[in-house]
């Protein structure tokens, strides 16, 4: 993470994985500065490989793949993202 913690300082990240029958359920938290996934706009795909960034594609690979998404800032001011994934196969 190059960007979530505040000036200079460390960033704590928490990772918790649940697994069912149907569902895979990831959730991130950390202490960084607020920062909400789900309200950034897609930006438009690069047309060719000089003008693709160095990285940047995670959020998108995350939107692609996740059932859903949530965000939220917590009461003790931490970032919460839970990304529920299909255990199932898709066709």
């Amino acid at each position: 993470m190059r960007y979530g913690a505040p000036q200079g300082g460390e960033l704590r990240v928490d990772v918790s994985i649940g697994i069912a029958a149907d569902v895979i359920v990831i959730s991130i938290e950390d202490d960084g500065v607020p920062f909400d996934p789900c309200g950034r706009s897609t930006q438009a795909l690069p047309t060719t490989l000089a003008e693709a960034p160095d990285g940047g594609f995670g959020l998108r690979i995350v939107r692609h793949i996740a059932s859903t998404m949530q965000y939220e800032r917590t009461a003790n001011q931490r970032n919460r993202l839970v990304v529920t994934l299909s255990a199932t196969a898709q066709p």
